[in-house]
């Protein structure tokens, strides 16, 4: 740690006496070296105090020759020599009058040094102050990396750690999750805390360019650490988490640059950072046969209880008006789940995503609607969305979602109000004939058997009732066939052979979801 001049030359007990204008000690000292060469340039370097005895001027000196003080105090000079120290009565009488003057020209501090002060106490002096400083930087350090632990395992967690860190290393500071979005922000401390003084004064734009970083490196998928200076402004931005698996980034920024003690202190904060959202990242996979056995409390009308027991999990249901949007389970990859999931995890968002039967659900409040949408429509998904509903509505919203979905083309996302206004097909799924063909066909879907004659029925009508096309889809014989839709006839009291009684099947199939029935 460097030392100021001014408290070198003020320490009464060595009794230095300054020689040049006082401003010319408003400096500081990296180290303390002593030499009488007449050109020590090549055993100095920048920041450091010179101290002499003089004897270069007298022994490299022709007698009656007046030494160059000046290319003396030149060299010094451009090697960045920051003070001499000249000591008196061990080879001259005081300081030469020619030294004093060509400091003064150059700037250069200059003071003298008793004879009954030695050298190395000036050394020991700068020695004691470096090893204070950094017993001092290690203590603020050690006190920083403890305070921010501390905030990161109470009730503010990620947010109040990114908060005391700002405050400790005088910074910006921002996490983000896996996905970009802020999850610690340092501008927005938790409630009776304070934002660190380098984020209180920064540009309004500084969080968009740090995201804007952040992005880029998300996007490579890798483990990385980039520190950059752009215009006074030292940034640094770390990814967390192993490559190929990122659950994060963090970044600092403030306009001086950041040394190994802060360093100390943000690998600290990176670390919990890291295991925190790593922790949230296993806690989310964990939580999904919960939430997939409360979906069914959901669809049984138990909202309030479902809703206190979702909120364990940092997820608010939606609230009264919400729509349903349905996506293949099977088709969705796992980065598309992992998104939607920790979006319905964030503390602003109330929304519900949870795997049913062959489908990726997701309930989604009225007022995020749009959001919502836009973020299908960027991420090209093939989504279909039920109307606005309430939650007495759930089921039918789930099977007007559904329905969409079947007929959405791939990349896009289908309405189910643009599909009953295109089609009397969607009609088919509106809550009345929905829950008839339930309860029309209850006792055929209750068994296996009776699932597999359904399925086979789907089939043979599609081929609009031609026995060879839908045997050989099934991959039986055409009289196997015949023989289901008999074994299907006598189970629903349906005549099959007539237009009547097919069209009847064929709507009550085209109102429910087998894929799920009975799952």
């Amino acid at each position: 740690m460097p030392t100021p001049l001014a408290d070198v030359i003020a320490t009464e007990r060595l009794a230095l006496r300054p020689l040049t204008a006082a401003d010319t000690f408003e400096r500081t000292v990296t180290w303390v070296h002593n030499s009488d060469l007449d050109d020590p340039t090549p055993f100095v370097t920048e920041g450091q105090l010179l101290l002499t005895t003089g004897r270069q001027f007298v022994d490299n000196a022709a007698p009656d020759a007046v030494p160059d003080f000046d290319s003396y105090v030149a060299r010094l000079t451009s090697a960045g020599v920051a003070a001499i120290g000249f000591g008196t009565e061990v080879i001259t009488h005081g300081v030469p009058a020619g030294l004093v003057a060509a400091c003064s020209a150059a700037g250069l501090p200059l003071f003298e040094v008793p004879y009954r002060i030695p050298f190395i106490a000036i050394s020991r002096l700068v020695a004691d102050n470096e090893a204070e400083q950094a017993r001092a930087g290690f203590d603020r350090a050690l006190a920083a990396q403890n305070d921010i632990a501390s905030a990161a395992v109470g009730k503010g967690r990620l947010p109040a750690a990114a908060a005391r860190a700002a405050e400790h290393l005088d910074c910006g500071v921002w996490i983000f999750d896996a996905d970009g979005e802020l999850v610690g922000d340092s501008s927005e401390p938790p409630r009776g805390g304070k934002a660190g003084r380098a984020s209180a004064s920064r540009p309004a734009d500084a969080t968009r360019a740090i995201r804007s970083s952040v992005t880029t490196l998300l996007g490579r998928a890798r483990r990385a650490r980039v520190v950059e200076q752009l215009l006074g402004e030292h940034r640094v931005v770390q990814t967390l988490g192993p490559s190929g698996r990122l659950c994060g980034a963090i970044a600092w920024s403030r306009d001086t640059e950041f040394g190994a003690l802060d360093n100390s202190v943000m690998t600290v904060l990176a670390a919990l950072a890291e295991v925190s959202l790593e922790q949230t990242e296993n806690l989310r996979v964990g939580h999904r046969a919960i939430l997939e056995q409360l979906f069914q409390l959901l669809k049984d009308g138990r909202v309030d209880s479902v809703r206190r027991a979702v909120r364990v999990a940092g997820i608010d249901l939606p609230a009264e008006r919400f729509a349903v949007a349905a996506l293949e389970l099977s088709q969705t990859t796992a980065s598309v789940r992992d998104v939607l999931e920790r979006r319905a995890a964030r503390a602003e968002s109330t929304f519900f995503a949870v795997a049913d039967g062959r489908h990726l659900l997701v309930l989604i409040d009225d007022s995020q609607l749009r959001a919502e949408k836009r973020f299908f429509a960027a991420n090209e998904l093939t989504v279909g969305l039920s109307a606005v509903l309430g939650w007495s509505e759930l089921n039918v919203a789930i099977t007007q979602a559904v329905r969409s979905l079947e007929a959405a083309p791939a990349g896009t996302i289908t309405e189910f109000d643009s599909l009953v206004g295109e089609s009397f097909f969607g009609l088919l799924a509106s809550s009345s004939v929905a829950d008839i063909a339930h309860a029309r066909l209850a006792s055929v879907i209750e068994s296996a058997d009776g699932l597999a004659l359904l399925r086979a029925a789907q089939v043979w009508l599609r081929h609009n009732g031609q026995w060879d096309p839908a045997a050989r889809e099934l991959g039986i014989h055409r009289h196997g066939v015949k023989s289901r839709m008999q074994r299907l006839a006598d189970l629903t009291n349906l005549s099959l052979d007539t237009f009547q009684g097919r069209a009847e099947l064929w709507a009550m199939l085209a109102a429910i979801d087998l894929g799920e029935t009975g799952s």
